[in-house]
């Protein structure tokens, strides 16, 4: 018991006071990027020029591992930009975003997977993206495949999978290439109610092993899952707490009233 507590105090996301500011205008967005390159004096106060917005401000929270995080919030809130800057696709405007463990992805698209490739060799390209040596994308591919159970179109370009076969080798690759953070955006996207709870049950049952990010609108997973729970507003936290039962009732009285006013 002492030692499973020691585990859940572990921080694997630790996102503090952190904004991002976009420009919409392409040319100025441009233009802004080089002057702040090149810019010699910085400053930790930052103000908004002609065009420029703010996507996010002072953002903070924090993912341990056991904890299965569900972040909400309307279109724009800013969940698709704080997912960008935690994967680094995107540098943050201000504050830090410090990672520990291996980061892995699970979108409703499959990225970085080729359709002419074949399901063998998309395993090796993604498990290589997530930072898996040669030796342990080996060792793990059979039972990705066997997960998927695609093995006897393992070696089938990708683009003749159908949209579950696609859905399964995504989750099975992000799975057994021993994540410590899971990011799962919409990556529970199935029609195939079996599927759907073949997957909640394989992350609940191994939640103690690392920290999970879920973007769903789909509250029955998060209900089934989440054990905290953040609601973006406006670019800002609106609410965070581990009581999920009552922010998923805040969150929807807000989104309720939103679409009333």
């Amino acid at each position: 018991m002492q030692k499973e507590q020691d585990n859940r105090s572990e921080v694997l996301v630790d996102v503090q006071n952190v904004s991002k500011k976009f420009c919409k205008n392409l040319k100025k967005s441009m233009i802004y990027g080089f002057t702040d390159l090149f810019r010699i004096k910085k400053t930790n106060k930052i103000r908004l020029r002609k065009d420029e917005f703010w996507a996010l401000q002072d953002v903070s929270l924090s993912l341990k591992r056991g904890e299965m995080l569900a972040i909400l919030g309307l279109n724009g809130a800013g969940k698709t930009t704080l997912i960008r800057l935690i994967t680094k696709t995107f540098p943050v405007s201000s504050g830090r975003i410090n990672l520990f463990g291996r980061i892995v992805t699970i979108y409703e698209k499959n990225r970085a997977l080729n359709k002419f490739y074949s399901g063998r060799e998309n395993i090796k390209v993604k498990c290589a993206l997530f930072q898996m040596s040669r030796k342990e994308t080996m060792e793990k591919i059979d039972t990705i495949l066997n997960f998927a159970e695609i093995k006897e179109f393992a070696d089938a370009p990708f683009g003749t999978y159908s949209t579950g076969m696609k859905a399964r080798i995504n989750f099975a690759i992000a799975f057994y290439s021993n994540p410590d953070i899971i990011i799962i955006d919409e990556g529970f996207a199935t029609s195939d109610r079996k599927i759907l709870e073949k997957y909640i049950a394989i992350i609940r049952e191994n939640s103690h092993k690392f920290g999970v990010i879920i973007i769903s609108h789909n509250q029955v997973i998060i209900k089934e899952l989440a054990n905290k729970i953040v609601i973006l507003k406006k670019g800002k936290v609106f609410y965070n707490s581990y009581n999920v039962s009552k922010g998923l009732q805040i969150y929807n009285s807000y989104k309720n009233n939103t679409k009333t006013s």
